[in-house]
């Protein structure tokens, strides 16, 4: 049986490394272990539960990462990389034919559909399968639904209207057809009113719980402008008795005085530990465990971090102030960053209200800029803070700004002496968010008390002061999770899934009908962040800008082109948009 498993695996892994173009469809076995073979009982299907669960952990790992790519297409930040593939300049660089290497949005739509293919898989072959009881069967049923229905989520709100898969194909298929956005939703909405009937109570780190199925239902009925739906489904979690805030000193650093319950929060040997009630679905990272480990691990010491041990930071005689020495104590406790990410003034400073907050707390969790010290031992000035005026070229952008320090400090087990952020479990969903999508509901009903009382859950946590009734709007929802899941939601689909609400029900002036040219993402991306908005900042070789139709991702140009048989419909404002047709408004199970 193991052995079963263990090249169930092996096939799995093999389809997940396909392209996007006709062939991300073609399963080819890599043995005489068959689909045939392997999908005959329990095992074999937990066995693509598995590769389906690990695959949720990609986006947040690696120098920038799913989640990087979302963050510097918002509010909260931009890609300060100097690199010539580093995105900067949507108008030049986000194309149907190719986007930048780090930031590669080709890379999610593959990534997107190879789990969607793996999960109809499951789908379309389990009633070959033996089991122990029909609710065996149903919870594998459940949790499939419910990794298909995580992706669709994510992708119509980066790329709207794809095409919708329903069932396994066995052979290379090349006449797809785009599905609505609206339909696809519907469809899982349908899917997640099944699945979190049938999903387990509790489950082994990295499986998904009921909990975790009606935090997606939740965000899905929001999607869908059921309002009221949203609310009963996160109130399903927040009221079920297997969640609470964590409010009390917890996990490996508890007796240290010097820490918080925020800090305690996000220590990678806390995340998923059993005194931890807080997280509901925590993808697996732990370094040690050959099987779980992505390559090079989360690198958030890289990827959120400043360039700020370079040559540009001067002490004041002109000599090198910052060094990247091997082992170097300053240098190891922040890590050697490059600044992939970048957050905006917005995300620094203008959402963070009063001094009381932990989240913004300069003792320990946040790393403000007068902590960087000129660590070059043949400085004059060793040990003492840098003084910006003397960068040269001044350099604010990738060597100098603050950032979480809580969230992105990861001991490094891989490069001890030269971090860059090492393994770790992560939060995908996470109580406090779950507090704020019923937030967010309470204020699309126009009930703000209700709204104000969630908000003050989290508030009260972080020792924030208590916001009142008369300040929730969406805008302050928004302000709040930059505050509570920076560098853990991903931003650009919950602004875009908003700025869909607005605009599905005609609210502040937006419509579906022109979405592409005023919606309300582009509209808080340039009132937030200051890059985008200035319109000539030169970085690298590239402008920062971005457009009102960068509310959508291209659809890559290998998926369109390869698909000579039907047509998978171009966004807006992307070249090939002219041959669109309808898309479809029914799914059918042979599509």
């Amino acid at each position: 049986m193991k052995n079963i498993i263990k090249y169930a695996i092996y096939a799995i892994l093999f389809l997940s490394a396909s392209s996007c173009g006709d062939e991300f469809l073609n399963i080819k076995p890599l043995s005489i272990y068959t689909p045939e073979s392997i999908y005959t009982n329990e095992d074999g299907f937990e066995a693509v539960l598995v590769t389906l669960r690990k695959n949720l952990r990609v986006d947040f790992y690696a120098e920038a990462g799913g989640i990087a790519s979302e963050l510097i297409s918002s509010d909260i930040a931009i890609s300060a990389n100097k690199a010539q593939d580093a995105i900067h300049n949507f108008d030049t660089q986000v194309l149907p034919t190719g986007t930048g290497g780090n930031y590669d949005f080709h890379e999610i739509w593959t990534r997107g559909y190879n789990q969607i293919r793996n999960t109809n898989v499951i789908l379309s072959r389990i009633e070959q399968g033996k089991f122990k009881s029909e609710e065996s069967k149903n919870a594998i049923i459940a949790e499939a639904y419910f990794h298909r229905s995580y992706w669709y989520y994510r992708m119509i709100h980066l790329f709207g209207d794809i095409p919708f898969l329903n069932i396994e194909y066995t052979a290379p298929k090349i006449d797809f057809y785009t599905h609505s956005r609206k339909t696809i939703l519907a469809k899982l909405v349908e899917d997640m009113s099944f699945a979190v009937k049938w999903l387990p109570e509790t489950a082994v780190p990295g499986a998904v719980t009921k909990g975790a199925g009606y935090h997606l239902y939740t965000k899905i009925l929001l999607a869908d402008s059921q309002f009221e739906k949203a609310v009963e489904a996160a109130t399903a979690v927040i009221d079920g008795g297997k969640y609470s805030l964590m409010f009390d000193r917890f996990g490996v650093v508890a007796s240290d005085p010097k820490y918080n319950v925020i800090w305690d929060l996000h220590q990678k040997e806390n995340k998923s530990s059993s005194d931890n009630k807080e997280g509901i679905l925590v993808v697996q990272e732990q370094y040690g465990f050959p099987d779980a480990e992505v390559p090079g691990g989360t690198q958030s010491m890289r990827k959120y971090v400043p360039s700020w041990w370079n040559n540009y930071i001067k002490d004041p005689q002109g000599k090198r102030g910052t060094i990247d020495t091997f082992g170097e104590e300053f240098f190891v406790s922040v890590g050697r960053g490059v600044g992939y990410v970048r957050p905006t003034s917005y995300h620094n400073y203008e959402i963070w209200t009063d001094n009381t907050d932990l989240r913004h707390d300069k003792k320990v969790n946040w790393f403000s800029t007068d902590k960087f010290i000129y660590n070059n031992k043949s400085s004059k000035y060793y040990g003492q803070p840098v003084d910006i005026k003397y960068t040269n070229p001044i350099d604010t952008i990738h060597c100098w700004y603050p950032f979480p320090y809580y969230k992105v400090y990861i001991k490094d087990e891989e490069r001890p002496f030269s971090p860059w952020g090492g393994h770790s479990d992560w939060y995908l969903f996470r109580l406090s968010e779950t507090y704020l999508l019923r937030a967010e509901a309470y204020i699309w009903l126009g009930q703000p008390i209700k709204a104000a009382a969630d908000v003050n859950k989290v508030r009260s946590r972080a020792k924030a002061s208590l916001a009142s009734s008369l300040e929730m709007t969406i805008e302050y929802i928004l302000d709040e999770r930059a505050r509570e899941i920076f560098a853990e939601e991903f931003r650009k689909t919950e602004l875009t899934r908003i700025a869909y609400i607005m605009a599905d029900n005609n609210l502040n002036g937006y419509s579906i009908n022109n979405f592409s040219e005023k919606n309300y993402w582009y509209d808080r991306v340039m009132d937030k962040n200051e890059f985008y908005r200035a319109g000539n900042i030169i970085w690298g070789s590239n402008v920062y800008k971005i457009s009102p139709f960068h509310v959508l991702w291209p659809i890559p140009a290998t998926a369109i082109d390869s698909n000579t048989g039907g047509i998978i419909n171009q966004n807006k404002g992307y070249i090939g948009f002219e041959n669109n047709q309808s898309p479809l408004t029914v799914i059918n199970d042979q599509q």
